[in-house]
């Protein structure tokens, strides 16, 4: 049997040791290696070239990026690797963002030692795996969507503007992710509004307060 060299990102140290321990005695699987940041994750990656990566989502301090940025320059720059994104994450709209972006599993870090094995072997034969939680997320979001009849129900955010969303409410201005995404200030601030009035908020405070709400913060 060949083995599935696996590397692991993470920033919590105590992540990577249970995902790491949940794999270690599993045939065909090897952890190759372990990073913490997106610069980590590159130079290691371009070391072991890996058959998987499994992910954190947010992941910040790398000169990479995390979130969607880290997704599509992994996708991008390792065609051939598998990515399995383990977040804490229950915003559909992001999740829906994440497959959208590339990913080819996408799980909870609720979910059990099992799915996380099922999900390495489904995804290296081609197929994508959605963990149950995350596509019971994602079937929630249809079904309000579809109810909706366009009177105050709320519009998917693109992946773009999900993206400025999640950087400002962890705490960067509008100017520092112009520069961070290499987007022109306007486009960030457009992109902003747009995505509040999707959400239905009208100003900063309540935006914190459907972060903290939808698991973004």
């Amino acid at each position: 049997m060949m083995t599935l060299k696996v590397v692991l990102a993470d920033d919590h140290p105590i992540v990577l040791f249970g995902v790491r321990m949940a794999l270690e005695n599993e045939p065909g699987i090897e952890v190759s290696g372990e990073a913490q940041d997106s610069t980590a994750l590159v130079e290691l990656m371009d070391k072991v070239k890996p058959d998987v990566l499994i992910s954190d989502f947010y992941m910040p301090g790398g000169k990479h990026g995390d979130g969607l940025t880290l997704v599509s320059f992994v996708k991008r720059r390792y065609p051939d690797v598998k990515l399995i994104i383990l977040t804490m994450m229950t915003n559909p709209s992001i999740l829906d963002n994440i497959v959208t972006a590339g990913a080819e599993g996408v799980l909870l870090k609720s979910s059990g030692h099992d799915n996380l094995v099922d999900a390495i072997r489904a995804v290296v034969q081609g197929r994508k795996y959605i963990g149950a939680a995350v596509q019971a997320l994602l079937n929630e979001v249809k079904v309000n969507n579809l109810n909706s009849r366009g009177d105050g129900g709320q519009k998917a955010l693109s992946s773009k503007e999900s993206e400025v969303m999640r950087l400002f409410v962890n705490g960067h201005t509008v100017s520092e992710i112009a520069n961070m995404l290499n987007r022109s200030v306007k486009t960030i601030s457009h992109q902003k509004i747009s995505a509040q009035q999707k959400l239905g908020v009208a100003n900063d405070k309540e935006l914190y307060e459907y972060a903290l709400r939808n698991g973004l913060l």
